[in-house]
């Protein structure tokens, strides 16, 4: 092997070799050889290796072991040079979001760390959403095409529509994490005057004893209702929120059950917000749709 790689190296006129430190006792004996032929030995370089969680060396039992691998689960392009970068080399021990032309510009192997570096799932994940939140809406509704389609939208609707569709960016824009939320948190957005009801929103939300579930319902039923309403947020949700006091119901109490008539789930994207970019008659339809199911009998 020692030997094959030299005559390699040689052939190809390597002048830098940078790898692992796992090689670290491969190098004197490829420098001997080096020697031995004559030859002007590169320089070489070793970098820490990368761990996995669990302190072993990175392997496929860690998860996912290509870049096509981290594409599919919603990795930006930029997030995983930033990330990998990072691994066993830092620009001064603080930033941690770094431009390409940075890297490109600031990069020596003097920097380099003696310290095995770990792959922190974590990490990643929170710094795909830091390059989320810096991107714009028609650049999100790009990339997410695949996901969003996967939630039920057409590649001939987000055409038609791409004002709407950059809407649904503030959405999940805050909290997501991976291009693959969209897939996931948006599918209510293209139910139309349907609403797919989770079993245990229905439990703990509308079924709940004391919680007066139908009264909230129905009381902003009537408020979103109103067509000489402006269809906007903030007005919608100030108007139900202006209910509270009178009915003696606490705003968690009214807005919940909204959020799983509309949304079908106690858990999504801020609820107001999701109902400006749909229907008028759409929201109503889900909400009577939910009571006559919940609390018909």
């Amino acid at each position: 092997y020692n030997f094959a790689v030299v005559c390699d190296d040689a052939n190809m006129q390597i002048t830098h070799v940078i790898r692992g430190d796992d090689h670290l006792s491969n190098t004197p004996r490829q420098i001997l050889i080096y020697e031995a032929l004559g030859l002007e030995a590169p320089t070489f370089a070793h970098l820490s290796m990368i761990l996995g969680a669990d302190g072993k060396k990175l392997s496929k039992r860690h998860g996912a072991t290509s870049v096509e691998e981290y594409k599919a689960q919603g990795f930006l392009p930029d997030t995983m040079v930033n990330f990998l970068a990072l691994l066993g080399w830092s620009l001064d021990g603080e930033t941690t979001i770094i431009s390409r032309d940075m890297l490109c510009e600031k990069f020596s192997l003097d920097r380099i760390t003696k310290k095995d570096a770990v792959f922190d799932e974590t990490k990643l994940e929170w710094m795909n959403g830091q390059y989320i939140k810096a991107m714009n809406p028609a650049q999100w509704v790009e990339l997410s095409r695949p996901w969003l389609i996967e939630a039920g939208a057409t590649a001939e609707d987000i055409d038609a529509r791409p004002e709407w569709y950059a809407k649904l960016y503030p959405l999940l824009a805050e909290r997501e994490t991976s291009l693959t939320d969209a897939a996931e948190k948006l599918p209510y957005m293209f139910w139309g005057a349907n609403v797919t009801l989770d079993e245990k929103s229905v439990n703990k939300v509308l079924k709940k004893e004391g919680a007066r579930a139908d009264e909230a319902l129905r009381a902003c039923r009537d408020i979103l209702a109103d067509e000489s309403r402006a269809w906007e947020c903030e007005g919608l949700q100030q108007a139900c929120r202006d209910l509270c006091e009178p009915m003696e119901i606490k705003p968690k109490n009214m807005f919940q059950p909204l959020r799983v008539a509309v949304c079908g789930n106690m858990v999504s994207p801020p609820l107001f917000e999701s109902i400006e970019l749909m229907e008028r008659a759409d929201v109503l339809a889900r909400i009577d749709a939910t009571m006559n199911e919940v609390f018909a009998s």
